[in-house]
Order: C-alpha cells, then structure tokens, then sequence
C-alpha cells in the first residue's frame, strides 16, 4: 500500500477534502475481486493507485532499484479524477535517490473503468493475458519501459482481497509478488538495459482518507521466489492500531495472519531536517516461525516537500530465517506519518 503527497496546490486542497471526509458510495460493497475487470480502474471510490516497486540488475552488472506509480484521486466538486505520475530510481552504487513527479488535472480522457490500459500524461499502463503488464513513464530526468511478466499468481490480501485501513475503512487491496521484469530505465539520459529484474505490483482503491495512511508498510521478496507483505498503521500518537500480514510461498501456497513485531534499531534523520524514520528493522512473525532482519542498501531515499507530508520508502535487503531454514532476499519499505509537525 503507498500513500503519496499530492504537491500542487490544487491537489493540496484535494487531500483537506479527503481529511475533512468526503462522502462517496461505493457501489460494490463486499463483492469478490474479478479479473481482468479489476485490473482497471474504478469509478465509485475516492482512491487508487497502481504501484510498482522493483529491483534489477542492467547488463553492465549494475544494481538499480524502482518505483513507478500512478495514483487517482476524486475531485469532490466535479465528479472526476485527478492523476498522478510519480517514478524514483535508487542507485546503491552511489547511494543517490532520483524522483520526479506529473500531475494531470482533469478532465482526462480515455480512460475506462474496467479497461486494463490507463495512459495519462507520459506514465502508461496496461495488462494483458497471458503476458502480463506493460508500464511506461517518463518524469525529469527519469524514464523506465518495461515488461512484467507474472511468475506467481495474484495474491489478494486480507483473504478476500480487502483489508480494514487506520481510520477503520475498507480497501479493496491486491499485489503481484514476483513479477519477471525486462526493459529499460533511465537515468540523467543514461539508459541501462535490464538482464535481469523482479517486481512488485501492488493495486489498491477504496474511500479511505488520510486519516488512515499512517503506516509501515513491508514487501519482502525473498530468493527462493517467496514474498511476504506486512504492513502497521499507527494513530496520532504513533500507537499500533492494526497489524497484518500475507505470505506466498515460492510454490504459490498462501497463509495470512495478523500478528507480528516490529522493532528499529536506530533512527534516520533525512538532510533536509524534515523528518526521523526509523530504520534497521527486526521482524518476527511466530506464526511463520520467521525472524528477518531488513537494512536500506543507504539510508537517503526519503522524499519530501515544503508543503506536504513526507515519506520515506526505499531499496532494502533481507537476511533471516523463515520456518526453521535461511532465508534472504530484497525488500521495499514504506514509512509513512513521520514528518516533523512543527516546520
């Protein structure tokens, strides 16, 4: 799951609208995830979006990861959607954090709800059987195209593919866990042909509001092919008020559950001053006998703004053990809600 800063002023006013409580039906409550249909976007809700967060190798033997998003938002006073396209690139080798962001105002034409290809602006999207996604996005001095082929099947979480968020809505929340990626990014117009790549698609939608984004949110993908997906929302006070967590064997087999432990070992301060996060995490997860411990490759890839929240989300790697045995691999991590209230 991924909460985002929407950094134009008028956009800004979409989030108060969000915060204040916008009222909007969704006309499916309860209703099962159906594929391809879902795929697509969805008009009856305030929310969603279309995450992709991976790691690859280029040829030249280079360890690149990325996030390529698009996010959609109701615009209360007229009854359509605002996007945003937003594409960062972490390079270990030299520890820098590239990202750039485009927004789009409505009206947008040609998009369909239900139809499994959104183009808007430079960020495109589209899933097909059997091959799986395409996405492509250009942003600053950024640009990935990239084919995504699924070597697991989808995995909804919360069993039936919806979860409770922090201000005790409902999201609609699914993710593929180990998608086989080739293509391109670029990077300062050097582009860097991917030898080899896996990534994390993650689709969410629903009429929670900020109020509900306050969390910690894990993807782990581990090497024999398996993925666990943990995520804990915090209140105002930065107390746990929800946990969960869904784990997918490299065989496909899938177990859910709700408790695990979270602890920092130290606290990241990021240049600018604007916010803390911890980092350095101890997981256990007893209902998996499954201990990991998940380091950022470097700490510097938070993002932030002078006018919206911050956000820190970031290449890491993984070592532990998970039923009895090794287990190792990459992970993306997501903080969200630990900006410095004051500035």
């Amino acid at each position: 799951m991924h909460y985002r800063k929407w950094c134009h002023k008028y956009i800004a006013v979409l989030i108060f609208c969000a915060v204040i409580g916008v009222t909007y039906s969704c006309s499916r409550p309860d209703q099962p995830l159906e594929f391809p249909f879902d795929h697509g976007p969805h008009f009856d809700v305030v929310n969603e979006w279309w995450y992709f967060t991976g790691e690859v190798e280029t040829e030249g033997g280079k360890t690149l990861g990325f996030e390529c998003a698009i996010f959609k938002r109701l615009v209360p006073t007229g009854n359509d959607f605002a996007y945003l396209g937003h594409l960062a690139v972490s390079d270990p080798e030299t520890s820098q954090h590239f990202f750039a962001e485009v927004a789009t105002l409505p009206p947008v034409a040609g998009i369909e709800e239900g139809k499994t290809e959104i183009a808007v602006n430079s960020f495109y999207y589209r899933f097909s059987e059997p091959q799986g996604f395409t996405i492509k996005a250009a942003a600053g001095n950024l640009s990935v195209d990239l084919s995504l082929t699924p070597v697991l099947e989808v995995l909804p979480h919360g069993e039936d593919g919806s979860i409770i968020m922090g201000d005790g809505k409902p999201s609609y929340y699914y993710s593929f866990t180990h998608l086989s990626t080739t293509g391109t990014i670029s990077v300062n117009g050097s582009e860097y042909a991917i030898a080899y790549g896996r990534t994390w698609m993650d689709h969410q939608w629903g009429n929670f509001t900020v109020l509900g984004m306050k969390w910690d949110w894990f993807s782990l993908r581990l090497d024999d092919g398996g993925a666990l997906m943990l995520f804990h929302f915090r209140d105002a006070f930065d107390r746990t008020t929800r946990t969960n967590w869904t784990y997918q064997s490299g065989a496909g087999k899938v177990e859910y559950g709700k408790q695990f432990s979270l602890q920092a070992a130290r606290i990241y301060k990021e240049e600018s001053g604007h916010s803390a996060y911890p980092v350095d995490w101890t997981i256990e997860v007893p209902d998996l006998d499954g201990v990991f411990k998940v380091t950022p490759l470097f700490d510097a890839q938070s993002l932030y703004d002078v006018m919206t929240p911050d956000y820190w989300e970031g290449l890491c790697s993984v070592e532990g053990t998970l039923a009895g045995e090794k287990a190792a691999g990459s992970a993306y991590v997501e903080l969200t809600g630990y900006e410095d209230k004051k500035r």
